[in-house]
């Protein structure tokens, strides 16, 4: 299973975010679907369905002790940042549940944790695909956005499965924070 943790947004929030990136000139893109709009806290990958029980039960762990919190969406940004962008993501803030549930987590899950895993934690969540990535030479998209905050309360342990159409989430587990 190619499992990752994940913060999924209100839906009315990833629609905003979608309706606001209609009004931007990008390139041919692939939006991201609204119910499928979510901040990767950890990417998991490749997982033996014999340790699900076990990163269900880390997942949880990680999650407790942390009070929810708030998220607010900053702005659209194109990634990579270094290279050809591939995708315009909404990027939000960091607060420090947020940065220390993406530690433990990385901590505890990773497959190749890095040696301080909020170094190259840039918290957002992708709304579109370019179909031909680096066809527009120096695109970049730094756009603020007035987008409401929303409260986080629970985190999900999602399952991925690729697809022609591209990948299809199911929500394996949920843990509450606090």
């Amino acid at each position: 299973m190619r499992l990752f943790v994940a913060i999924y947004p209100p839906i009315e929030i990833a629609c905003a975010a979608l309706s606001t990136l209609a009004n931007l000139d990008l390139p041919d893109h692939r939006a991201t679907p609204d119910q499928q709009i979510h901040m990767t806290v950890q990417f998991i990958g490749d997982t033996p369905v014999t340790h699900l029980d076990a990163v269900i039960e880390t997942t949880e762990r990680a999650a407790a002790g942390l009070n929810p919190f708030d998220l607010t969406p900053i702005r659209f940004i194109t990634l990579p940042k270094r290279r050809p962008a591939r995708l315009v993501a909404l990027e939000t803030d960091a607060p420090p549940p947020l940065v220390e549930l993406h530690t433990r987590l990385a901590g505890r899950l990773a497959h190749r944790p890095r040696p301080r895993p909020s170094d190259r934690f840039l918290p957002h969540m992708t709304l579109c695909r370019f179909r031909q990535p680096g066809a527009v030479p120096g695109l970049t998209v730094d756009h603020p956005v007035d987008l409401p905050s929303f409260h986080v309360r629970f985190i999900s342990l999602v399952r991925s499965t690729l697809q022609p159409t591209g990948a299809v989430h199911n929500v394996m587990a949920r843990a509450e924070l606090g």
